[in-house]
């Protein structure tokens, strides 16, 4: 029996590439149902804690949050787990990205975000589109808030070469505490090695008191890998990517198709 679920959002349960907040309508209805029946619902997303909330405005007080690939786990309304990105290796990784062309840096606090934007139109993506709560600020390495996560943002896309780049950079003991995924097709996350949405996902079990094996989770990209290796009943987007696919359990096309089903049988 199923007592938890949890999906990811930008490419699972957002599929629309230029409404960044557009969720089908009908999964509001389906997490109230949900939470009829005793089962939980968690939003597991690269997004920030307000911003989850604001998307999930309808139901918002009646779901947990995995926030931030996992640094940030928001239960019952509470933060009871937060994490921090060395403050060191999170400023020389900044750096970095800076000095590549057209490529932009998202830093990630609790409360806000930080931008340093290099266009007009990196700024509109991030507190327009994503509707972000964001700070903009002259030097993005002057930011005293403690790191969460760090992402990049390339308007052509996480070319194969630059995803090497950086995961080398995670592998080869430049950086001791990060690792990378992709988060989507123009964004690379960076965070820490040991907590991802999987931990984050154990973290919620354990405060519900439910078990792997009655979770379900949804996901389409690499940082969604953690979760398919967590649940028993594990769900990759048909879409996702090729590394997400290999580790879940099920291939499917919608959301709300898998959980209308499954509360059809119930």
């Amino acid at each position: 029996m199923i007592k938890l679920v949890a999906s990811d959002l930008d490419g699972t349960l957002i599929l629309n590439e230029y409404n960044k907040n557009d969720i089908d309508p009908q999964m509001f209805d389906i997490i109230r149902e949900l939470h009829k029946r005793g089962i939980h619902f968690a939003a597991a997303s690269g997004r920030q804690y307000a911003n989850l909330r604001n998307v999930f405005a309808p139901v918002a007080d009646e779901i947990d949050y995995i926030c931030e690939n996992g640094a940030l786990v928001v239960y019952n309304g509470e933060i009871v787990f937060r994490d921090e990105i060395n403050r060191k290796e999170g400023q020389d990784l900044m750096a970095r990205i800076m000095a590549i062309p057209q490529a932009e840096v998202l830093l990630s606090g609790v409360d806000t975000c930080y931008i340093a934007p290099k266009t007009k139109e990196y700024y509109e993506r991030v507190a327009v589109n994503l509707q972000n709560v964001t700070e903009v600020v002259d030097d993005i390495l002057a930011t005293e808030e403690p790191y969460l996560k760090i992402s990049m943002f390339h308007p052509d896309g996480i070319s194969d070469e630059l995803h090497e780049y950086f995961d080398k950079l995670c592998n080869d003991g430049t950086y001791t505490n990060l690792t990378c995924a992709l988060g989507g097709r123009q964004w690379l996350d960076f965070f820490h090695k040991d907590v991802h949405k999987g931990t984050a996902l154990k973290i919620l079990e354990e405060k519900l008191g439910v078990g792997s094996e009655n979770t379900m989770v949804f996901g389409d990209n690499e940082n969604d890998v953690g979760l398919m290796q967590e649940a028993a009943y594990s769900y990759c987007m048909a879409s996702g990517n090729p590394k997400t696919k290999e580790k879940a359990k099920f291939i499917c096309e919608s959301v709300p198709e898998v959980l209308n089903e499954y509360l059809s049988r119930k």
